[in-house]
């Protein structure tokens, strides 16, 4: 299972994978002053660190709010998701185009064609994933980064 859930006061978001912790800071928060902490505060752009390797950065994970984005950047890897007003959200990983259907309720089913690849469940500054498959798992724990950085997103401007 992926939790990823968003440290307030800390100002991180933790991604539990399996048994590690990785580590999702804002970008703002990496530079000094008190300024870049308040906007740290705000912020829709985050690195994302893994055990072992604390300062190197995994990847880089955005929301953009106007378009309903979320923004996966892996070394030279790139992947987003497409939004529609009244359909479902897609996204493209390793050639597979991927849908994902959200309820009212924060449920979400991940699904490749019709066949369901993983559910997950959005919560209070929380997202968790469960039932995938092995190989999706460091895409999932990306984009339950990204869910979290959009509902955070969505408490700012609410």
């Amino acid at each position: 299972m992926i939790q990823a859930t968003a440290r307030i006061l800390r100002n991180v978001i933790e991604v539990q994978v399996g048994d590690d912790v990785w580590l999702g800071r804002p970008i703002e928060a990496e530079q000094g002053g008190i300024g870049r902490k308040l906007a740290a505060l705000f912020s829709t752009e985050y690195h994302l660190y893994r055990p072992g390797r604390p300062d190197e950065v995994e990847s880089t994970i955005s929301y953009r709010a106007k378009a309903d984005e979320i923004r996966i950047q892996v070394g030279e890897e790139s992947w987003k998701t497409k939004s529609t007003a009244f359909g479902p959200m897609t996204i493209e990983y390793g050639g597979v185009a991927y849908t994902i259907h959200e309820r009212l309720t924060g449920r979400f089913a991940v699904l490749d064609g019709t066949t369901p690849v993983a559910v997950g469940q959005l919560g209070y500054r929380s997202c968790a994933v469960r039932d995938y498959r092995p190989e999706l798992e460091t895409f999932l724990a990306h984009l339950a980064l990204g869910y979290v950085v959009r509902t955070l997103t969505w408490e700012m401007v609410g």
